[in-house]
């Protein structure tokens, strides 16, 4: 019985931890990339018009 309890423990942590990591994806690490990507977006075009111009 002990073995089971401590079974179930172990799943319910590492579902917590598997939850987190989902969360902090979506929540901070995706927006957090697109911003990046966007800015370097920016700073190519900006200086794509400075050697152009």
């Amino acid at each position: 019985m002990f073995l089971l309890k401590l079974l179930a423990v172990g799943v319910l942590v590492m579902v917590g931890i598997a939850a987190i990591a989902f969360l902090e994806e979506k929540l901070v690490s995706g927006p957090r990339r697109k911003q990046i990507a966007e800015r370097a977006k920016q700073k190519l075009a900006a200086s794509k018009e400075k050697r152009e111009g």
